[in-house]
């Protein structure tokens, strides 16, 4: 099994790099949604936690940039119905505070607002992983998944600002407001001047 790769940056794209590891040998991994703009520039050394997923017709390396990123990964593919691209998909559409808090909470609604998570299909992983989640925690406390701020991010994605981008934005603009209540378009106003 392959749990982590560390080399030199060849390319990088959306949703996959290349990685040239210290054994010469060139290893093409797909990554979250995201997870690129994090990493280093291509020639830098990059360190990543992976997920190795053997089909019959394919060999898969999955990237994350943390361990715990890989354990929710795996988590989401014990799920019906979910496979290794709808589990990365998820995991590049929402933070994976988000992801745990969302699931332990069934808010099938922030699932769904990942492209391909469907009512049924966000059904099943709540009702599936929300008591299999215990050991990941919260982490860092994060925006909620509804209402005001939830909104507010996917506003920012509708304006094609990336995930961690829009959720930073809008926790600053939150902080900005001193516990001030706005909706969501005064939200989204606020959180555009931290882009």
């Amino acid at each position: 099994m392959i749990r982590r790769i560390r080399g030199t940056l060849l390319e990088r794209d959306v949703d996959t790099i290349e990685v040239l590891a210290g054994d010469g040998l060139g290893y093409e991994l797909q990554v979250p949604l995201g997870l690129t703009d994090r990493l280093p520039g291509v020639g830098d050394e990059v360190e990543l936690h992976t997920v190795l997923v053997v089909r019959d017709d394919a060999m898969e390396l999955y990237g994350f940039g943390t361990a715990r990123e890989r354990e929710l990964f795996r988590r989401l593919r014990t799920a019906s119905g979910v496979g290794p691209r709808l589990a990365l998909a998820i995991l590049g559409a929402l933070p994976p505070d988000r992801i745990v808090s969302a699931i332990r909470s069934r808010d099938h609604a922030a699932l769904q607002t990942v492209s391909g998570v469907g009512k049924k299909t966000a059904e099943r992983i709540a009702i599936e992983l929300a008591d299999k989640l215990d050991d990941l925690g919260e982490g860092a406390p994060g925006l909620p998944v509804a209402g005001p701020s939830a909104s507010a991010v996917q506003a920012l994605r509708g304006l094609g600002y990336g995930q961690l981008e829009s959720d930073d934005a809008v926790r600053r603009a939150i902080q900005s407001l001193d516990g001030r209540e706005v909706d969501t378009e005064e939200l989204v106003k606020h959180a555009l001047q931290f882009v």
